[in-house]
């Protein structure tokens, strides 16, 4: 199971910050004018029966990828870096 979690003071209660996390992010198009970014950091729940998923996302109306990286970068650096995490994702 698979569990999303949108609070992040939640989700670092919840997870077991002992085992490894690991953070992706995706740009999505909608109506090649609407980007939305999908952040995520993948961690097991501290009872080890699923994992969780902390999600965030962002939509800007502008086609500027660029924009849209540095706002992933700036995600990394305030929800991920400080929990260890490491790039990538569990494939379930």
């Amino acid at each position: 199971m698979k569990e999303i979690i949108r609070n992040f003071e939640e989700f670092k209660t919840r997870a077991d910050l002992t085992k490894s996390l690991h953070h992706s992010g995706k740009i999505v198009a909608k109506n090649d004018f609407i980007y939305r970014l999908v952040f995520r950091i993948y961690a097991i729940d501290k009872d080890g029966s699923h994992i969780i998923v902390f999600e965030c996302q962002m939509t800007s109306p502008l086609t500027d990828l660029e924009q849209l990286q540095s706002k992933y970068r700036k995600l990394v650096e305030k929800y991920a870096k400080p929990l260890g995490s490491t790039e990538g994702a569990w494939t379930i």
